[in-house]
């Protein structure tokens, strides 16, 4: 199920053009077969125009249908997909995560002094890919604290855009999980919700993904966010 929507997704200009194509052609036959119908004297020869009238206006409205279907899938349902890992394909790219370490110094030197716990500061260095106006994320920013159900506002404005998707990943990691997509261009404005109600707070990254109409993909636009236990 899951490909099949990827697939509808990236194709669905070639769906509607080759619906256009197979409907036009199922149309003609159509007209003629009526205008035989009409114009029929005999028994046996009515019955054969009206068969081929009855057949071509199914196989046209199973053509409609089809692509009604595919606008329904793309528009209303893809969008509105909850969170699943592995809904789309995630790109293989290289997000440069660099990991370093500051350890917190101790008191050294006094007797009885406590010691303290090494805390580990980590410095993400993150692919630059986000282009303002065109691929940003607008809220949340980089190094922001979230929780609970969060906005995700942004700007996908691309010309011939495909689709885009968003998604969250642990920093050190390559799994990427997505959260939604969506293939319609959005202006500083909602492209989805993410509930982060089920992650164990910490640090995260969140990026998002843009691919044109002929599935090439534009470079990822990543934050970094902290995810914190929502207040009781």
């Amino acid at each position: 199920m899951e490909e099949l929507l990827l697939f509808l997704t990236k194709y669905e200009v070639w769906v509607y053009v080759l619906s256009a194509l197979i409907g036009l052609v199922y149309l003609r036959k159509l007209i003629i077969a009526l205008r035989d119908w009409r114009a029929a004297l005999f028994g046996m020869e009515r019955e054969s125009a009206q068969r081929r009238f009855s057949t071509y206006l199914t196989l046209f409205l199973l053509i409609m249908l089809t692509a009604g279907l595919e606008f329904s899938l793309v528009s209303f349902v893809v969008p509105n997909l909850p969170a699943k890992k592995g809904l789309l394909p995630t790109a293989t790219l290289d997000l440069l995560i660099t990991p370093t370490v500051t350890l917190a110094a101790g008191t050294p030197g006094v007797p009885g002094a406590p010691k303290h716990t090494q805390q580990p500061t980590v410095a993400i260095k993150i692919s630059e890919g986000c282009t303002p106006g065109s691929v940003e994320w607008s809220s949340p920013k980089s190094s922001d604290e979230i929780s609970g159900k969060v906005q995700l506002m942004g700007t996908v404005n691309i010309p011939n855009l495909g689709f885009y998707k968003y998604e969250f990943s642990q920093p050190g990691t390559d799994v990427w999980n997505t959260i939604a997509a969506g293939n319609k261009n959005v202006v500083n404005d909602l492209l989805g919700n993410w509930d982060t109600t089920l992650l164990v707070p910490g640090d995260y990254l969140l990026r998002l993904v843009v691919a044109d109409s002929q599935n090439q993909l534009l470079p990822a636009c990543v934050v970094s966010v902290r995810v914190v236990a929502p207040p009781q």
